[in-house]
């Protein structure tokens, strides 16, 4: 008896194979959301960290305009300016970050079925 099935019966250990694939998919994409999460915390933290470094910018080149002011003054500005261009750094990294965890999530989400690792080619 031939067997007309484009696919031979699978044999115990591939099939655990596949299983085991399978499984290890799923972690990976539940690694990858978990990390997501915790990417989307630290964005809206980031982001409201800059919020008020802006403001803290603004109010130090207030400050600094002034006619009286001292290098106390100067020194504040020149901190808030650091402050403020460290979260944007950080902004840019988590964005970075954000846009690779995408990229990966799309890989193992369009990765082979499970059918693409059957073997072919045996009728």
């Amino acid at each position: 008896m031939t067997n007309n099935s484009p696919r031979e019966p699978q044999t115990s250990t591939e099939k655990a194979t596949e299983l085991r694939r399978a499984r290890d998919r799923m972690l990976a994409r539940d690694r990858l959301i978990d990390e997501m999460v915790e990417n989307n915390e630290r964005q809206i933290k980031n982001e409201h960290a800059r919020g008020g470094a802006e403001i803290e910018l603004a109010c130090a080149q207030r400050e600094a305009a002034r006619a009286e002011a001292g290098a106390e003054a100067n020194a504040e500005l020149d901190r808030a300016t650091g402050r403020l261009e460290m979260l944007q750094e950080e902004h840019r990294r988590l964005v970075a970050e954000r846009e690779w965890l995408n990229t990966s999530l799309l890989e193992i989400d369009n990765g082979p079925s499970s059918d693409e690792h059957q073997r072919s080619g045996h009728a």
